[in-house]
């Protein structure tokens, strides 16, 4: 089944296959394969959605944009034209964001793992807060901060310690490692409010990536305004902004979990399908106003760290099939260009040579590389394939570029379509001279 036709991206028409204006079959016969392909106008269509689906309800929102997702240069000024802010991981990612003409106080830097010198050069930035993983760190930020003679805004990242449903991944629970449990949260912040150059602001919290159901959200909203409270009424702390971070599933993808993996062995399908962006954003921006005014916590800013939302349909991956063998195709972009692994997500398929074909077999698709795990998807309905098949692969804007790697293979071109039609390039493909010529 065809996705279906939407305002901009993919699109089907005439038994062609077009991104947004431009037909696939002529950038094939123009680039080598494989090559990535961004929509900017997409890009735009999936900002004004997120941000209106939270805002209508909630008008005091601020979005921050999770920079690791895809930093391209042009991804990011697209972002910031349309008001946006940032999400920084390491102080690379703030000198990335700068670059396309991001100020300090439209950065928020996040991270367990943060060295002296990228505290030290975050500071000097003046960005907006930084994100305390755990009180190890805001001690050395403390130290750094009163030695620069600078005072500096924090929130700690929460873990609330929500029960996830069992249908959820096992690695949901690798993300304890990350913040400061909710039941020591108080005791954090009084540590922090008793430092001489910092100033806590903010609650933060991540809970998990692909999430599909609001429901979670609206759990962690309900724990962090009671902790903001807790903070007034004991601690004498005004809490300005609560941060509930990204992970917003996204229709286009399936959550592929453990227990699918196991089912799916058994002969049952059954995925976890995200509900629509409108649902999440009248969820929580509902229950984040209820919980404010029950709280009497005035105007408080509700932060929101979208990622792949925001850019995981904005791109596409055209490849080729270069081998066919029993149930496997081989096709020349795999795991290097896409390294996120198949029991996370399901990403859609278009064999663009054959539109109207019926696709009545099941292969498993493979990348170029010669590792195990290079495999992006398993029992997928195709029609008949043979070497030289043009196989988009949907669902490439997130975690791609800013994760693809150099094993075995060169990077390809990426390509970019403005709002205005025009194509361009975000990176040139590699030479095997970029390589060699790193090599000491």
């Amino acid at each position: 089944m065809q996705p279906k036709i939407k305002l901009s991206g993919i699109n089907i028409r005439k038994k062609q296959v077009f991104f947004d204006q431009i037909l696939i079959k002529t950038l094939t016969s123009r680039f080598e394969s494989p090559f990535f392909i961004f929509s900017q106008k997409r890009l735009i269509d999936n900002y004004q959605l997120f941000y209106k689906a939270f805002n209508q309800y909630y008008r005091n929102t601020g979005i921050y944009y999770s920079i690791k997702t895809n930093y391209e240069t042009k991804i990011l000024k697209t972002l910031l034209d349309l008001n946006a802010s940032t999400e920084a991981a390491s102080y690379l990612e703030i000198l990335l964001a700068e670059k396309a003409g991001f100020r300090g106080q439209q950065i928020i830097l996040d991270g367990p793992a943060w060295t002296d010198e990228d505290i030290a050069n975050a500071i000097k930035k003046n960005i907006k807060t930084f994100n305390v993983d755990s009180v190890d760190e805001l001690i050395r930020l403390n130290t750094i901060a009163k030695r620069i003679n600078k005072r500096v805004r924090i929130s700690f990242r929460i873990f609330p310690e929500i029960k996830m449903s069992i249908l959820k991944s096992f690695i949901e629970g690798y993300i304890a490692k990350f913040g400061v449990p909710i039941s020591r949260a108080v005791d954090s912040y009084r540590i922090a409010k008793g430092m001489s150059h910092i100033e806590p602001i903010a609650i933060s919290t991540h809970i998990g990536s692909m999430i599909t159901d609001p429901s979670y959200y609206e759990k962690a909203v309900d724990r962090l305004i009671q902790l903001a409270s807790i903070l007034k009424s004991e601690l004498n702390i005004n809490i300005e902004e609560i941060n509930i971070g990204g992970g917003y599933g996204i229709q286009s993808l399936n959550y592929y979990s453990l227990q699918n993996v196991i089912l799916e062995k058994a002969g049952i399908s059954n995925y976890s399908k995200a509900a629509p962006i409108e649902d999440f954003g009248k969820r929580i921006a509902n229950r984040f106003k209820n919980q404010v005014d029950k709280y009497n916590l005035g105007n408080l800013k509700l932060i929101l760290e979208p990622g792949r939302f925001i850019v995981s349909d904005t791109g596409i991956l055209v490849t080729k099939v270069v081998a066919v063998k029993d149930k496997w195709i081989f096709i020349d972009g795999g795991i290097n260009l896409i390294p996120e692994s198949i029991f996370f997500i399901r990403r859609g398929f278009i064999v663009a040579n054959k539109i109207n074909s019926r696709t009545n077999h099941k292969y498993n698709i493979a990348g170029p590389s010669l590792n195990t795990a290079d495999v992006l998807a398993v029992d997928q309905k195709m029609p008949k394939m043979e070497v030289g098949d043009v196989v988009i692969v949907l669902d490439a804007g997130a975690y791609s570029l800013s994760r693809s790697n150099q094993f075995t293979l060169l990077r390809p071109d990426a390509l970019f379509i403005t709002d205005k039609g025009q194509l361009t390039y975000l990176r040139k493909k590699e030479s095997p001279s970029d390589i060699l010529n790193k090599l000491l």
